[in-house]
């Protein structure tokens, strides 16, 4: 039985039980470099790669080993059964037509075990003149890459947004982020100011002013803070530093966001009124 040290950029050792490196011998197997460039996280699929590559060895040699792994993950990954990769399954399959043949271990990284060591020399060795192995990258990286290109196209639009209920917006919220949605309507109506405002609907003439009744313009700010028709519901108005906590704050606070609702019942009470009073 031989023991075989398995590094984590994908290369294999071999020793024999006295540990020493069995070379040029009829029934040695090859060493094993892999330098994987593909894609990020290569090395857990260069570790898993070595795995397989000796469980194939084991099997067309059939000879008995041992392998010793400082990869945790490797070895987690094998034992799941919900795995959906394809990679991950295959050596899965491997290792069990070797199961009579090959035995798997985990060994501590980086606490001076011999082979442990050795292999991670000839692994950074690997990275720069090992054998080039292509491996499709697993569903979850293709997920993950798609969704942080779709983040950096949102914040690009976002940051080039120069409207003015863009710049509003930016004023409230630091960044997009799919983390953070707003669901209530009222809300979205302060944020954008697009609701039931005679400044927002004077722009597509459905009223004749963009003034309040009260002779003041008439937009979300006015009806939150400053409105005499709805001073039973004022908040306190943020200064410009302090917008973003302020408003952070405020999605979590219901007694505010039922405050901010009572201004705009008010708001869309006076907005009929102008509306009807339109010729």
């Amino acid at each position: 039985m031989v023991g075989r040290w398995v590094a984590g950029s994908g290369v294999i050792l071999v020793f024999s039980p006295r540990f020493k490196i069995m070379r040029s011998s009829p029934n040695s197997p090859p060493k094993l470099d892999i330098n994987l460039t593909s894609y990020k996280f290569r090395f857990f699929k260069a570790e898993l790669a070595a795995i397989q590559f000796a469980a194939n060895w084991a099997v067309n040699e059939n000879s008995k080993i041992n392998l010793y792994t400082d990869s945790l993950s490797s070895i987690l990954a094998l034992q799941s059964a919900s795995s959906r990769s394809n990679f991950v399954n295959k050596a899965k399959t491997d290792l069990f037509k070797a199961k009579n043949l090959v035995g798997l271990s985990w060994v501590k990284a980086h606490v001076g075990i011999q082979g442990n060591e050795l292999a991670d020399h000839q692994a950074k060795l690997a990275t720069t003149n090992g054998e080039e192995l292509s491996i499709p990258a697993p569903r979850s990286y293709l997920n993950r890459t798609l969704k942080q290109l779709i983040l950096h196209e949102w914040c690009g639009y976002w940051n080039k947004y120069t409207s003015a209920s863009g710049i509003r917006v930016r004023g409230f919220l630091d960044t997009v982020s799919p983390n953070f949605l707003i669901y209530n309507k009222i809300l979205i109506y302060f944020l954008s100011g697009h609701g039931p405002f005679p400044f927002y609907l004077h722009r597509f003439k459905r009223v004749n002013s963009p003034l309040c009744t009260c002779g003041l313009v008439g937009d979300a700010d006015h009806y939150v803070f400053d409105c005499s028709l709805t001073r039973e519901f004022h908040l306190i108005k943020p200064t410009e530093a302090s917008k973003k906590l302020w408003f952070k704050n405020l999605m979590s606070n219901k007694q505010a966001i039922g405050k901010m609702t009572n201004s705009f019942k008010i708001s869309n009470d006076i907005c009929d009124s102008l509306t009807r009073d339109s010729p």
